[in-house]
């Protein structure tokens, strides 16, 4: 596991992936079309937004190796691991799963690119996994910004909330300097996210939470 940090000047996911690890995933190979977004926010509507912040709103420049454990209600944990990498210009983001490549999303602040192989859950949004990831990761300022009435982020010292009245629709739980969770209340379910080299992906820059 490896990290690397390089700071720059600055001024949603996974809701089908345990029941999709644990199925038997689609066959074939699929290349799935540019998908253009607009930046902020890709939807407000009656279900949850989903963030689309630019790249350089994290605030410095990463490359990360991740471990993924999907929590499912009742089942066994099921690991991924994850290679995250962010610049100025582009998140890349890459799934794998038992070795094999799951996916491979790329998001530039304008337009969103997926590469999907047949190891991916059909049960996962891709834009779903963006959102939910830069709700955990990127800076608590930028998200809560991006997120428009009747939603809100609530934010305290060890976690980040998607609110919609008195409704958590999604919890951010920072459990230790290098682990998170990000839990789904009505599935039941969570998402561990382990950094061997911590969370806070900027050193300075990066807020906690």
């Amino acid at each position: 596991m490896s990290k690397s940090v390089s700071t720059m000047p600055l001024r949603g996911w996974m809701s089908g992936l345990g029941l999709g690890v644990l199925q038997s995933l689609l066959a074939g190979c699929s290349s799935v079309p540019s998908v253009s977004v607009d930046a902020g926010v890709a939807g407000q509507s009656e279900s949850a937004p989903l963030l689309a912040l630019s790249p350089a709103a994290l605030g410095c420049a990463v490359s990360v190796q991740q471990r993924l454990t999907v929590l499912p209600p009742n089942q066994a944990p099921q690991e991924l691991e994850a290679l995250l990498e962010v610049d100025a210009q582009v998140v890349r983001l890459a799934i794998f799963h038992m070795g094999q490549r799951m996916g491979t999303l790329l998001w530039n602040g304008q337009k969103f690119d997926q590469q999907l192989s047949r190891w991916w859950p059909a049960q996962l949004a891709p834009q779903q996994v963006l959102s939910d990831l830069q709700l955990a990761l990127w800076p608590a300022n930028a998200v809560q910004q991006a997120v428009q009435s009747p939603w809100r982020v609530a934010v305290d010292a060890s976690s980040r909330q998607l609110v919609r009245g008195d409704h958590v629709q999604k919890l951010v739980r920072y459990v230790g300097p290098k682990t998170l969770e990000i839990v789904y209340p009505q599935a039941s379910w969570s998402l561990r996210i382990e950094s061997p080299e911590g969370t806070a992906l900027c050193p300075v820059s990066l807020e906690r939470p």
